[in-house]
């Protein structure tokens, strides 16, 4: 870091501790622990761009290019007064950091507002959201000349963009959980996908903890106690543990899906009114579902969520599992939740104290610092107040897709996508003024590759 020039020896009379975190890829991240720093600090009023307006810019598009940037807080200056606060300890002295830091309370509001001053006048074919930049275009050729131009634009702006993390003239991309691109938005299909391949239940209990989560909104089914009778009757005492799912049976479970994962039990969401996020943990798996409020106060999903512990997960303590499951799911709903303040509810009642913890606990002490970006309350509830997060977290099942993908950042790697064209596209040169960008954009056969210089 001081090699980057990120940070420099400090005689602040401020200091916040450091905690390094284990990264999925093997390294480190750096973590300052800023949590009594962000206690006393004035929050940044500036907006967050509302997802629901950008996706409805990118849906019409027939060419769509996205770029993440390198590591991008790290890349905003900080002014002289900022960087005494962010002062660190560490076992050589006292450092400070010259740029923005990751945990910051106003990190979100300062590098968004940088975004959009970055990209002002390009509104009609480009959007940011934090780091994640789109390009829009209806023509190749548009698409081509807009591209370079916010290219441009970041590079005179002293900006890196992380080049594994580009896909560059695609019909379709992930952007803010959604697929957006020739004329379609439509959400990421493993939102729903955890309830529609939930598999048939062999026992007892998992007959009770699927009838438990579909029960939770027997009020927007209609006829849901006929519907769900050919399953509720193998939950009656003297039934046999295993149980015996005959036709009748599978009928039911189906239409009891499908319910779950239609209007008006699903809503999209409104990003005008707060967002509530129920979280639990089994000994298999973790659960989460994202919900809001309509106007008469009932409660709708928008995200379903499961995931499969991993062995090792599975032998951690019960406080250490709930808190993987907050910290999974969160990270999951960013595109809903970042920069907004949102209710957390979990039935394990210690959570409600993350933020003031202290280090006794090396896991949770890591996790509660990756959740410091989050505007959040949580609220502990009991267990049958928690039946879809419960249900979902036994049931275990694929996590959601990444929007990017873990290349080698040195090589530029893009992903398999749909046919852009018919014959697909040649090399394209984004020369900039000062160094290029040169790649060939794929076509739905193959994946081509370039170089940031």
């Amino acid at each position: 870091m001081l090699a980057l020039g990120v940070i420099q020896p400090s005689a602040s009379p401020w200091a916040s501790p450091v905690v390094l975190v284990p990264k999925k890829d093997g390294s480190v991240r750096f973590c300052v622990d800023y949590r009594k720093l962000n206690a006393i600090t004035v929050s940044d009023a500036y907006p967050m761009p509302r997802p629901d307006e950008l996706l409805d810019k990118l849906g019409g598009a027939r060419y769509l290019t996205t770029m993440d940037l390198t590591k991008g807080y790290w890349q905003v200056p900080l002014d002289a007064d900022a960087r005494l606060k962010s002062a660190f300890i560490t076992p050589l002295g006292l450092y400070e950091f010259l740029t923005l830091p990751f945990g910051l309370k106003g990190a979100p509001a300062t590098f968004q507002r940088l975004m959009d001053q970055l990209l002002r006048g390009m509104e009609s074919f480009a959007v940011a959201y934090i780091d994640d930049i789109c390009v829009f275009s209806q023509t190749r050729e548009d698409h081509v000349c807009q591209v370079r131009q916010v290219l441009d634009r970041l590079q005179g702006a002293g900006l890196t963009v992380k080049a594994e993390k580009c896909k560059v003239g695609m019909a379709e991309v992930s952007y803010l959980g959604h697929r957006v691109g020739s004329s379609r938005l439509k959400l990421e299909p493993a939102k729903v996908e955890v309830i529609r391949d939930w598999p048939a239940p062999h026992t007892k209990k998992q007959v009770q903890a699927f009838i438990g989560m579909a029960g939770y909104y027997r009020r927007f089914v209609p006829h849901f106690s006929t519907i769900a009778t050919p399953i509720t009757e193998l939950c009656k005492k003297g039934k046999p543990d295993k149980v015996v799912w005959t036709e009748q049976c599978q009928e039911a479970f189906r239409a009891l899906k499908e319910a779950l994962v239609s209007g008006p039990v699903l809503a999209n969401p409104d990003f005008d009114k707060p967002f509530v996020v129920f979280t639990n943990a089994s000994d298999t798996g973790l659960g989460a579902v994202l919900m809001q409020e309509d106007e008469k106060g009932e409660r709708h999903p928008i995200v379903y969520l499961s995931k499969k512990l991993l062995p090792r997960e599975q032998h951690y303590a019960a406080i250490e599992k709930e808190c993987l499951a907050m910290v999974w799911a969160l990270k999951k709903l960013e595109p809903y939740l970042f920069g907004r303040h949102f209710t957390v509810y979990t039935d394990h009642s210690p959570l409600t104290w993350l933020h003031q913890m202290k280090g006794a606990n090396a896991k949770l002490l890591r996790w509660s610092l990756l959740l410091q970006d989050y505007d959040m309350d949580v609220v502990h509830v009991k267990g049958s107040a928690n039946l879809i997060a419960d249900a979902l977290s036994w049931r275990g099942g694929p996590e959601l897709p990444q929007v990017t993908g873990h290349c080698d950042p040195a090589q530029f790697s893009l992903e398999r996508g749909r046919d852009v064209t018919q014959q697909g596209w040649e090399s394209v040169d984004l020369g900039m003024s000062q160094g290029s960008f040169t790649g060939t954009v794929c076509n739905g056969d193959g994946v081509a590759g370039g170089d940031f210089t």
